[in-house]
């Protein structure tokens, strides 16, 4: 967990924050290495992420009230989570195979005319 508490820089400094990374450990970053996630409608969704300088691993966590009070007052980027998120979602999960065949169909004029005319 970033320690929040970690004194403000002075005046032209960059801000940094005590964070830890599980392979590498604890650390200090700027605080443009971070990112905060923010769900306004449920806490418990807000994250904050930063890649760990060492082991270049994306370290993701779950961001309390507090933390994302001590890391927006440091600077660090704050973006609310996209309501798309928060959907339910039904049906098979979209695989790597359904992406390719997607592209590959719209890749095709005739076929995507088809689809468009088959759909009016």
């Amino acid at each position: 967990m970033p320690d929040p508490t970690t004194p403000a820089p002075r005046a032209g400094e960059p801000a940094r924050i005590t964070c830890s990374c599980p392979v590498c450990g604890a650390m200090t970053l700027p605080a443009d290495s971070f990112d905060l996630v923010v769900c306004a409608s449920d806490a418990a969704r807000s994250f904050y992420q930063f890649t760990c300088p060492k082991c270049s691993g994306l370290v993701t966590k779950q961001a309390s009230e507090r933390v994302v009070t001590g890391l927006s007052a440091r600077g660090v980027r704050v973006a609310s989570l996209p309501l798309e998120a928060l959907e339910d979602h039904a049906g098979p999960v979209l695989t790597m195979d359904d992406l390719l065949d997607l592209s590959i169909a719209l890749s095709n004029p005739d076929a995507v005319a088809a689809f468009l005319s088959a759909a009016s």
